[in-house]
């Protein structure tokens, strides 16, 4: 790959810092992004690419103004249009638009679309005041959207908005701020949706067909009659930090689809959350922790789960409302007062007689990389026919970040995370391919070995890797896996720390550690000779699980602890009578889950001292097209587990 040279001012080394990071998918706190700089500050010279990875809309061709004043909705779109698979930035600035941008290509394609604001704050999209298209509240219209309006398939892989705000502008009561569509990885992070005046349809709206698994992170919603509008049976969504203000009808509103909620604060007179149905039994499954509802008004509940839908909520605050939670099964209304330590919508599931709470695993956030100066950053060559060498150079380099452009990897033996190197990015659509030998066996294309870091991150790929593992942690230091495309993970460093946030991958090997995963999406099946999820004398947190086939979903053994927060098993094809979704042997799990079409027969299988019992399909609660389980319990004394 060629490379040219250019002098930039400290100013624009910043910028592109910035963007640099951003574009990393790792958003931080940046003390500098932003900082203004005296013109008398000595030029600084680097080497980027060529090839274009990163798409600036105030670029030429594009060159949009973003001064708050000219319609930029044409420059926007075709940078967009025209630009699939590599990241369009939005530096700051107000970008002025006057209808629906879409993520969509002119092939018609809407996958791998990564749009990238250079801050939360100081990048805001704002439809113009009173635009006629979007005036119908009955017929909404979107600012940003990811779908077309036409569903073939569940394959917009990939699909990311960060960093950036978007605003309805005044007298918009037909807008929606962002209609989102991602499966099994993709993301919103680090955005504010902000309704002047409260108006307007939706802040994000996910009811798009076939629409999830996907991770909402760090999102702030403003305003609109219904700041969270999620519908539809397929095929869920994880939330980690969720703000919801001055909604009008409800802070998130619910129907049918399967929602895993960790952090969430509102300060709404409405109801905070609806979780609704569409008729009996078509009622969705909410899992919610850690929880603030303020300002509610003293007539209504916090949460409203009066339709029989399925509720798993534990450490929830409220202030205002009349009840922190009203639930109904039937005929049974029941109404709860905050502080809520746990509640069940429906009776708690066990096999062995024992506690009827959850696990409670203690809960911990992925660390944030304190990103180095840019010196402290190495792009890989990959113009060769082979690079693992250059991957392996560019590690051994002595930086701290080691970066990928938008476009494939070959790897033909293992490389190992040593030295000074803290993180591992790709930029866009970069991807992964295990190549030779090492495709064909179970060596990982990365082994974490020594360092000096005491922790690495791998984010920003998807990956070819046949039946190499992507990663063998063979170091205590801790892990963090973000938006890959990626499976194969084993663990040989007891005592070690796993993170994984959206992730879409099978063979997950966890091994006497720690492991919290948020939004992860795991898919193997029979004819694979692979296995989900393994989970050996570990504590294993998930929030938000969706999977697919017809194989064990997770099992539990060697006095291993598994809590699930929500999970989603979509049953796309028959399931051989006599698999079990979990199983769990002298080990303890607390499960929060739904089926969707074929169920497992069983679906749960525990064994303590040689006795075996299960859990019949028939057992969970009924929904339309499959069952729920708003909480299972299985937890057993052993002496890994009280040695922890």
């Amino acid at each position: 790959m060629d490379d040219f040279v250019i002098k930039v001012t400290r100013t624009q080394w910043l910028r592109w810092l910035c963007l640099t990071l951003l574009s990393g998918f790792l958003v931080a706190g940046f003390g500098q992004c932003g900082s203004s700089e005296s013109a008398a500050t000595p030029a600084i010279s680097f080497a980027v690419p060529t090839g274009a990875d990163i798409v600036n809309v105030q670029a030429a061709p594009y060159l949009a103004k973003g001064d708050g004043k000219t319609d930029d909705t044409a420059a926007i779109q075709s940078a967009i249009s025209e630009n699939r698979m590599k990241l369009i930035y939005f530096p700051n600035g107000t970008y002025l638009v006057s209808d629906t941008i879409r993520a969509q290509a002119a092939d018609g394609k809407q996958k791998r679309f990564f749009l990238q604001g250079e801050s939360q704050a100081e990048t805001v999209i704002r439809l113009q005041a009173q635009s006629p298209a979007f005036q119908n509240s009955a017929a909404p219209r979107p600012i940003i959207s990811f779908w077309a309006g036409e569903v073939n398939d569940a394959t917009a892989f990939r699909n990311q908005i960060r960093g950036l705000t978007i605003e309805a502008g005044a007298n918009n009561p037909g807008a929606i701020a962002l209609r989102f569509r991602a499966n099994n990885y993709g993301a919103v992070e680090n955005v504010t949706l902000r309704s002047p005046g409260r108006q307007g349809r939706y802040g994000l709206d996910l009811s798009a067909g076939l629409n999830g698994p996907l991770l909402v992170k760090n999102l702030t919603v403003e305003g609109f009659d219904i700041g969270v509008y999620f519908t539809g049976a397929l095929h869920s969504a994880t939330f980690e930090n969720l703000e919801l203000r001055q909604q009008q009808q409800y802070g998130l509103y619910n129907q049918r689809q399967v929602i895993s909620i960790h952090g969430l604060k509102s300060n709404n007179r409405v109801p905070a959350i609806k979780n609704a149905s569409d008729g009996y039994p078509a009622h969705g499954l909410l899992t919610l922790v850690e929880a603030d509802l303020q300002g509610g008004d003293g007539n209504t509940a916090a949460i409203d789960n009066t339709e029989g839908g399925g509720l798993y909520a534990r450490d929830v605050k409220t202030g205002g409302y009349e009840a922190a939670i009203a639930n109904q099964v039937e005929e049974h209304l029941t109404k709860v007062t905050a502080p809520v330590a746990e509640f069940v919508s429906h009776p708690v599931r066990s096999l062995f007689p024992g506690s009827e709470s959850a696990l409670q695993l203690p809960i911990e956030s992925a660390p944030e990389l304190s990103w180095p100066p840019i010196q402290a950053w190495i792009q890989v060559d990959g113009s060769g026919e082979d690079d693992t060498e250059a991957i392996q150079s560019a590690i051994d380099a002595g930086k701290a970040v080691v970066y990928f452009a938008a476009q494939e990897y070959t790897i033909s033996a293992p490389i190992e995370l040593r030295g000074d190197v803290q993180a591992l990015v790709g930029i866009g659509a970069a991807s992964l391919k295990a190549t030779g030998a090492l495709r064909e066996s179970e060596q990982p294309i990365f082994r974490l070995v020594e360092g000096n870091s005491a922790t690495v991150w791998i984010e920003g790929f998807e990956t070819d890797l046949g039946q190499a593992f992507l990663i063998e942690q063979a170091a205590a230091r801790s892990l963090v896996l973000r938006h890959l495309g990626a499976g194969g993970y084993r663990n040989l460093a007891e005592g070690s720390k796993l993170f994984i946030e959206d992730v879409a991958g099978w063979r997950w090997y966890f091994r006497h550690q720690q492991v919290w995963a948020r939004q992860l999406n795991t898919e193997a099946s029979s004819e694979s000779n692979a296995i989900n999820i393994d989970n050996e004398g570990a504590d294993v947190w998930i929030l938000g699980l969706k999977t697919e086939r017809d194989i064990p979903v997770i099992t539990t053994h060697q006095g291993g602890r598994t809590e699930l927060l929500g999970g989603f098993l979509y049953g796309n094809r028959d399931i051989p009578e006599g698999t079990a979704a979990f199983i769990s042997e002298d080990s303890s799990q607390s499960l929060v889950f739904a089926s969707y079409n074929h169920p497992f027969e069983p679906f749960i299988r525990e064994i303590r001292q040689g006795d075996r019992r299960e859990l019949a399909e028939t057992a969970p609660q009924p929904m339309k097209y499959g069952k729920m389980m708003p909480l299972f319990v299985g937890q057993t004394s052993t002496p890994q587990a009280e040695a922890r």
